[in-house]
């Protein structure tokens, strides 16, 4: 009796989620724009954890004939110049919108510039649909002719799996995108790459939250170009306001959820995720550092 109820229960929560993405993709996707396709089977996602600049520094020549994948504030450093990523992903709402606070309005100007002023290569920028309605980070790209935007869906997509398979595989929508690496693993998959490797991937936040005696939830969130300055501060919402404790590990927990989804998937593609990052948390996809 209790297996049937389960069973029952189960049905009833697919078919919940299947009929509420179903009703995302109508209400907020667009019409998919057509991704590049790939120089090779090989891809590197280069992520911003603090694992990074050793990572680079011990295996370079592993990179050597793959394309690289860079996020968020990669142009900002010195190895993007250096490595010359054929991709940069971001997913982050605090880079294009324009009601954030002074801090984030200042990181955002400052990336957008370093890109169009550092970029001598062709550069294909993913960046969500929703990015498309403010100008003012477009006006600075468009500055440069080598940069190719090429805006994809965040919708989050749950329900039964040849449900969300399909709407994957037709670009509509994708594992909640709480963190870069998730459209960036599914942007790749969907290119059309048989291999992606994950380097700097550390997600190793878990350890590094805190509550100070104001109760403000803390977390400090190291990166390799900031892993000696960083400091524990509040985790804002879309470049606003802060976060409490449980919402932090809402977004985490999501985050590392949408992992195993993307795994399931890249398999049904049959394609590889590898992640080379030692110490990360990452549980989803196969280890080999």
């Amino acid at each position: 009796m209790l297996s049937i109820l389960l069973s029952i229960q189960n049905l009833l929560q697919n078919l919940t989620s299947t009929i509420a993405s179903l009703v995302k993709v109508l209400v907020f996707s667009k019409k998919p724009q057509r991704l590049l396709k790939p120089q090779n089977d090989q891809v590197v996602v280069l992520a911003n954890g603090p694992s990074l600049n050793k990572m680079i520094d011990e295996k370079k020549e592993f990179l050597k004939g793959k394309d690289l994948v860079c996020v968020n504030h990669f142009p900002s450093t010195d190895y993007y110049t250096e490595l010359k990523p054929r991709y940069l992903v971001s997913s982050a709402p605090d880079l294009w919108r324009e009601d954030i606070e002074p801090f984030y309005m200042e990181q955002s100007e400052r990336l957008f510039k370093n890109i169009a002023e550092r970029t001598s290569w062709e550069l294909i920028f993913y960046f969500p649909f929703e990015a498309r309605k403010f100008q003012k980070w477009q006006r600075i790209l468009a500055e440069n002719l080598l940069i190719k935007v090429v805006f994809y869906n965040t919708t989050p997509i749950e329900g039964w799996r040849c449900f969300r398979h399909f709407i994957f595989r037709n670009n509509l929508g994708m594992p909640r995108p709480h963190n870069v690496i998730v459209p960036s693993t599914f942007l790749m998959i969907n290119s059309g790459y048989r291999e992606i490797y994950l380097w700097g991937a550390d997600h190793s936040w878990l350890k590094d939250i805190s509550v100070d005696e104001s109760n403000n939830a803390l977390i400090n969130q190291k990166h390799f170009y900031d892993e000696q300055t960083s400091k524990a501060k509040p985790l804002d919402w879309k470049g606003v306001g802060a976060r409490k404790l449980h919402e932090i590990l809402y977004k985490f927990m999501t985050a590392f959820a949408s992992y195993f989804v993307i795994d399931e998937y890249a398999k049904s593609r049959n394609v590889h995720i590898i992640n080379n990052t030692k110490g990360s948390f990452i549980d989803a996809f196969e280890r080999e550092t």
